[in-house]
């Protein structure tokens, strides 16, 4: 599975990408714990109760921006993220 999406204004201001319907059952339920490769760290991440992944964590290393695209890779072990 590979996804990429540009994120929107509030995706970016709020720290959050919202998963569309089809790509939803690509990860685990809500609030379940994956893993999620960013700059070569590890992260544990969920979906939250509206169908999102909060990037918070994520801000420390990169500052998210409206327009950005986001790219989300199934893994071996997760997923993997990364930004254009």
């Amino acid at each position: 599975m590979e996804f990429s999406k540009d994120l929107s204004r509030s995706e970016a201001k709020y720290k959050y990408i919202g998963l569309p319907n089809k790509i939803r059952e690509n990860f685990p339920e809500k609030d379940e714990l994956f893993d999620v490769k960013f700059e070569n760290k590890i992260y544990k991440m969920k979906v939250n109760n509206k169908d999102c992944i909060m990037l918070s964590q994520l801000y420390h290393v990169h500052e998210f921006q409206e327009g950005e695209t986001l790219t989300i890779k199934s893994a071996k072990k997760g997923y993997e993220f990364s930004v254009e």
